[in-house]
């Protein structure tokens, strides 16, 4: 009696523990997966507005079988990493220490700033929660994934190095000696040689082979072989002229390679040699994992060579091979993974809709250079890489499996800039920011320096300062910024400078509202004491973290910010940026779900992109962190 007595009692606890330590959700599977694609500077409105115009039939299928929300609020700053660590930790900057895209390092002197993008989370991401609890995870170029700065996934593809800039040059072909060749040609075999800028590479020299396969009793050299080493019995790399290859090197043990082109004429009178960025990447995983993925698919590519396309050196469509290469091969890669490894959780990102807005935004009147024509081909390139982006949706979308849940997020929008204001050239005229005999920073007599990115900028105060002198330094700071205004000269040059030989009734009529629209350059002081890196303005949350500038600065609408020493405002250097106050359309990012848990053709609500992180611990059912900020997206599950 008292023994069936225990037996009843240790059968009810086993029932109330069980849940405990499973976490699984009535919503989910227990082997419930999650993919998750960022796409970096999607915007909301855009992403919609395509869809709409049967431009994106991938992501049109997503949100009819799937769940779709009006919109998604990001961090403050609306900056890449600051965004990504809020998805990848379900919280705020001022927890992640991602506060910027860069910023100044607490324990040195000013001017010593930092990459986000090779410093680690503090708080732990989706994968490193997702290993505490037994699960399996994947990352592939997912920002704050670095697997040499912080946490690791279990498989994790990351960038890597650029060993050498891309190049374009002149080949000098001369008739080769006499040796063995695998291929016949039909004329004297010719040879160009070139030095790849490496310093630590087994060999850095590279030798070129033209060919003339044609039978035709001409001239007419169509194949080029490239090999580091003579002779070449046996062929390395080989293509046609104009026509695509790759050719692999290894730098300081490293697998890298660039893609390249040999454009001549059939006589060799004229050739030259593009070649992309020399590149690698960090595969970290069981042994042998990174030999797998090379093997499979070749080493890491360049991720654009926008510098190129701008110089002439390729047309518009090898601009768009080099980058949409890039795309597949993350694609590719993310999703072998999947099928091979069947990881619990795989989060990947392509950056090319953030790359194409930023050179290639032109939506502004005031922009520079801006013409309707030249409107309408821009925004031809910044539809491409939304296209780009709907290939890999279908794609992935083509790999799920009947448990697999599909997120498809973005970190922030992106918006037309058409001036750079430069804020430490303010600070300078204060003379809050002081320049030694050769122009650089003078770190012991500044007392305050601005680290700008995109649209934001930190502004930093000598460490050296009192307490009392810092608050006097900080209010001269925020006044200075608050006061600012552009100055009538500017508005003449910017007249002359934008619009060139455009009509000056047309050129006054699109700077009309100039004054009002520019009141306020700088249209957003936090200090930090007011924890500026909420989602929501207002929160009684007063969080601090030591990268965390005293002041963060956030540009007007149209205005993006530099560090450089330049002019107080000028052309914007790039089309589109981000940074701003989230609140704005243009910034919003997006969120689409699908999969067994989610709801079917189903509408919800704004979200914020620190809601992203909980319900994916849903999704998985397993424990989430105490330090979420963000709440389970109950609207969407079924």
């Amino acid at each position: 009696m008292k023994m069936h007595y225990f037996y009843i009692i240790f059968l009810l606890m086993g029932s109330v523990a069980v849940p405990e330590a499973g976490y699984a959700s009535a919503t989910t599977k227990p082997d419930s997966k999650v993919v998750l694609i960022s796409f970096d500077g999607m915007r909301n409105d855009l992403a919609k507005k395509y869809v709409k115009d049967g431009k994106l039939p991938h992501l049109k299928s997503l949100m009819e079988n799937g769940v779709t929300a009006r919109d998604s609020k990001t961090v403050t700053p609306s900056l890449t990493a600051p965004s990504h660590a809020a998805i990848a930790t379900g919280t705020t900057p001022s927890e992640t220490g991602m506060v910027s895209n860069k910023w100044q390092d607490p324990h040195k002197e000013l001017a010593n700033g930092e990459s986000a993008f090779h410093q680690p989370l503090d708080k732990s991401p989706l994968w490193e929660e997702a290993k505490k609890s037994g699960k399996k995870t994947a990352t592939v170029l997912f920002p704050g994934s670095n697997p040499d700065a912080g946490s690791q996934a279990d498989y994790a593809v990351y960038y890597g190095e650029t060993w050498a800039e891309s190049s374009m040059e002149k080949l000098d072909f001369k008739e080769a000696e006499s040796r063995k060749y695998s291929e016949k040609s039909f004329s004297p075999i010719k040879e160009a040689v070139l030095k790849l800028p490496l310093k630590n590479a087994k060999n850095n020299k590279v030798y070129i082979l033209a060919i003339d396969t044609t039978n035709d009793g001409k001239t007419n050299y169509d194949r080029f072989i490239i090999s580091n080493n003579r002779p070449f019995v046996s062929a390395g790399s080989g293509a046609k002229e104009n026509e695509w290859s790759s050719f692999p090197v290894e730098v300081e043990g490293e697998s890298a390679g660039f893609w390249y082109k040999v454009k001549a004429d059939p006589a060799l009178k004229k050739a030259s040699f593009y070649r992309t960025a020399i590149t690698s990447g960090l595969i970290k995983g069981p042994e042998g994992f990174e030999k797998e993925i090379v093997s499979k698919f070749g080493f890491f590519p360049v991720q654009d060579d926008t510098k190129a396309f701008k110089k002439g050196w390729i047309s518009r469509n090898e601009y768009e091979e080099i980058s949409s290469r890039f795309a597949g091969w993350a694609t590719n890669v993310s999703l072998y993974i999947k099928e091979r490894y069947q990881p619990d959780l795989l989060m990947f990102y392509t950056p090319q809709i953030d790359h194409e807005s930023h050179y290639f935004l032109m939506s502004d009147p005031r922009q520079p250079e801006f013409t309707e024509e030249n409107s309408r081909k821009h925004m031809k390139y910044i539809e491409w890489a939304y296209k780009i982006a709907d290939s890999v949706i279908g794609k992935t979308l083509d790999s799920l499996n009947s448990n697999d849940h599909l997120l498809v997020v973005s970190d922030h929008g992106m918006e037309p800039v058409h001036t750079l204001l430069a804020p430490n050239t303010l600070l300078k005229k204060e003379g809050l920011l002081k320049t030694d005999s050769k122009g650089n920073v003078d770190e012991e007599k500044s007392k305050a320096i601005a680290v700008a990115s995109g649209s934001a900028a930190q502004v930093y105060m000598n460490k050296e300062l009192s307490g009392e002198e810092r608050e006097k330094v900080t209010k001269q700071v925020e006044n200075l910024f608050n006061e600012y205004h552009i100055k009538p000269a500017f508005k003449k040059e910017v007249l002359k400078q934008y619009l060139g030989d455009i009509g000056n009734t047309i050129a006054q009529k699109r700077f009309s509202d100039f004054d009002q629209k520019t009141k306020q350059l700088f249209s957003y002081l936090l200090r930090k004491k007011e924890a500026p890196y909420q989602i929501a303005a207002g929160s009684e949350q007063e969080k601090q973290h030591p990268n965390q500038g005293e002041i963060l600065i956030l540009a007007a609408k149209g205005y993006m910010m530099g560090s450089e020493l330049t002019k107080a405002e000028m052309p914007a250097i790039e089309l589109g940026s981000h940074g701003g106050n989230p609140n704005r359309k243009e910034l919003k990012a997006v969120f689409f779900a699908k999969g067994p848990s989610f709801k079917n053709n189903e509408k919800i609500d704004s979200i914020t992109t620190l809601d992203i992180g909980p319900t994916v611990y849903e999704l998985l059912g397993i424990p989430s962190p105490d330090f979420l900020e963000g709440e389970v997206l109950e609207d969407a599950l079924n």
